[in-house]
């Protein structure tokens, strides 16, 4: 039987060898430089077109995403398309951030719900995607992207519900038996009344979003797992999904760790779905723990849920072919530990590890084949040593696509969504979206953030949760080392046609721009 379906993969590839070009209106969660910016310019630098709604109608850092403007800008352009990518967060509750914090009933939430039916009804021939998250159980939260109480009563609320969850799966000591019982004492009962029903009305919305796919409303629906932890009510609610949706099969739906992944992966996979397109994607992972790696911010092995990242950009992983359209390098720690890149464990001379990681990436390349190299050996940025190893030897430019940022979740959706991409993207501007991922992801995070956090923004008072009158001088600094570290370390390029800015008024959040 798999040799049957690998010969009618083949055949089918055969008839559409190629991607067609294709037109997508897209609604992101929110206008963050990677659901937006990044996912537009890889897209039309790959040949085709997005239309994304006014930048006004999208949640941004201090405010929701018009939800009604939203729905009449995506009936009003939606036969202009040739599928349609669909944030159910914008559309539903404004935004990534108001999914968590929104004072919505359940009435409200159902009448905007029933405009995917209204939607389906005006373009009954169209593809339509969706992406949705299940509502994170952040262990802190600072910045406001959490309800106000939560930067108080987070660690409680996270570890109440961690086991809570561990209760109903493996059981719990008559030490956490007594743990919950204080903890549930010192959260008070209006915050944990307000979490639990927000999640509640989040949870059955998503129920509600499950059943659109089986009466066809939606063609596919990704889920993702939003800093989710082995025991929270995240992982306790993505199971129950997981197996609410198991009878709608991968082709239907699926669920990946991670949220700011979602946008990028789902794009691309409307993209190969448009285009008949099943890029085969070939995986290895750096020498250690390699896929038995569970990331900070996820709850299971990377063997497992990279499976979901491919499918969820359509492709297929396979190991028998000797010719993958892809080949994702996964960098993971030695240990299967991940740490914070900004910490003093990532340093910049490359162990053994690390130089057979790299070796093998080159060998890979010398015969032809097409890298995306997805860097989750720290969480928050680039593996320093890679880097700098990966320079030395001269091959940052030839990579497909690379991916060092935030959780593995994210980086993984990232580096497999532009390595499909980069199959159609002219080099030099394959080599503009790679110059954009390093100085982010490498530059950036790993390096320059917390530079200026200690040099800068606490010397002054700033906490870089709110940069405020402190944005200028940021900026300023900012651009200038960026500036400085793509002429040291990337290929020939005008390192003045390199701008910079903090479109969410805090130092986690880097916009990126190469002209």
């Amino acid at each position: 039987m798999k040799i049957l379906i690998a010969v009618i993969i083949l055949l089918m590839l055969f008839i559409c060898p190629g991607v067609q070009a294709a037109t997508i209106i897209y609604v992101p969660m929110d206008d963050r430089p990677v659901n937006l910016d990044y996912v537009l310019k890889s897209v039309k630098a790959a040949g085709h077109e997005i239309i994304a709604p006014p930048i006004g109608l999208i949640a941004g850092r201090e405010h929701s995403g018009d939800v009604q403007q939203l729905w009449q800008w995506v009936l009003d352009n939606s036969t202009m398309s040739d599928a349609l990518v669909l944030s159910s967060d914008a559309l539903l509750y404004g935004g990534l951030v108001p999914s968590r914090t929104h004072l919505l009933g359940e009435r409200v939430l159902e009448e905007r719900l029933q405009r995917f039916r209204e939607l389906r009804t005006k373009v009954p021939g169209q593809k339509i995607y969706v992406l949705g998250t299940v509502m994170r159980t952040a262990k802190m939260s600072v910045g406001a992207t959490e309800p106000s109480y939560y930067e108080k009563f987070g660690p409680k609320i996270f570890r109440i519900t961690a086991i809570e969850d561990k209760s109903g799966n493996v059981g719990i000591s008559n030490s956490e038996k007594n743990e919950l019982k204080e903890l549930l004492m010192l959260v008070p009962p209006e915050y944990m009344k307000d979490w639990r029903s927000r999640r509640a009305k989040n949870f059955q919305i998503n129920l509600f979003l499950l059943q659109w796919v089986r009466d066809g409303i939606i063609d596919f629906l990704l889920f993702g797992r939003d800093d989710s932890s082995p025991f929270s009510a995240s992982h306790q609610e993505g199971s129950h999904l997981e197996i609410a949706g198991k009878d709608l099969g991968s082709n239907h739906y699926l669920s990946t760790p991670g949220a700011d992944n979602l946008g990028m992966s789902l794009v691309v996979k409307a993209i190969n779905d448009l285009s008949f397109s099943l890029p085969f994607v070939k995986l290895f992972y750096a020498p250690g723990a390699g896929g038995d790696t569970v990331a900070s911010y996820e709850e299971r092995p990377l063997s497992e849920t990279i499976l979901q990242h491919v499918l969820a950009t359509g492709g297929l992983k396979t190991d028998w072919t000797d010719k993958p359209d892809l080949i994702l390098a996964v960098n993971t720690p030695k240990s299967g530990i991940t740490a914070e890149a900004s910490g003093s464990e990532n340093i910049t001379k490359a162990k053994p590890a690390t130089k057979q990681f790299v070796l093998r990436v080159i060998s890979e390349l010398d015969v032809g084949r097409r890298v995306a190299v997805g860097d989750v050996a720290f969480a928050n940025g680039a593996d320093n040593a890679l880097m700098n190893e990966f320079s030395s030897k001269q091959v940052l430019d030839r990579l497909a696509a690379y991916a060092g940022w935030n959780t593995a979740g994210n980086t993984l959706g990232y580096a497999l969504g532009q390595g499909m991409l980069a199959i159609s993207t002219p080099d030099p501007l394959r080599k503009n979206v790679l110059a954009v991922r390093y100085l982010d992801d490498w530059a950036y995070q790993a390096n320059i953030r917390s530079q200026l956090i200690n040099e800068l923004v606490y010397p002054r008072g700033g906490d870089g949760l709110w940069l405020n009158e402190l944005k200028p001088l940021l900026t300023s600094e900012a651009q200038k080392r960026i500036r400085r570290f793509a002429g040291r370390h990337l290929w020939p390029i005008n390192s003045e046609a390199i701008d910079v800015d903090f479109p969410w008024n805090r130092m986690f959040e880097l916009r990126v721009n190469v002209r």
